[in-house]
């Protein structure tokens, strides 16, 4: 070999490990820019999140006052209009709200029973799966 072919197959070698080098570190670069982008959308997402629940957490709180204040104004026409004294009206709004609660924690008990808490769908894919890898396995041995 002559010396000439030596000295290009080192250059050569070298120019590949450059380049090598090269897109690693472009990569490398890459991979933390996209991590500090993500990063941020994270934590801009979260933001919204906090805002929206405490948005949420007032308008529950001001939603459960008004009812409190409505069934009150219920109890007072009771009492104001009809013969029933105020203990009495306090008795029928509690006991309406309570018959309708109960049939609420009814319908919603059924609906719970319904929900199956394992994807009885994606394990059965996931079992057949397992299956065919297994036989693919299996028949290559042979």
């Amino acid at each position: 070999m002559e010396r000439s072919e030596i000295s290009d197959r080192t250059d050569h070698k070298k120019s590949i490990g450059q380049l090598v080098t090269g897109i690693l570190q472009d990569a490398q670069t890459l991979i933390t820019k996209e991590l500090a982008a993500a990063k941020l959308e994270v934590k801009h997402e979260v933001s919204k999140g906090v805002k929206a629940g405490v948005s949420l957490g007032i308008g529950g709180f001001m939603l459960a006052l008004g009812f409190v204040f409505l069934s009150l104004m219920l109890v007072f026409l009771l009492t104001t209009y009809t013969t029933v004294p105020l203990w009495g009206s306090l008795g029928i709004v509690g006991l309406v709200y309570c018959i309708v609660g109960g049939i609420f924690v009814v319908i919603g008990k059924r609906k719970v029973s319904d929900v199956k808490t394992i994807p009885e769908s994606a394990l059965q894919k996931t079992k057949e799966d397992v299956r065919y890898i297994a036989d693919r396995a299996s028949s290559s041995r042979h």
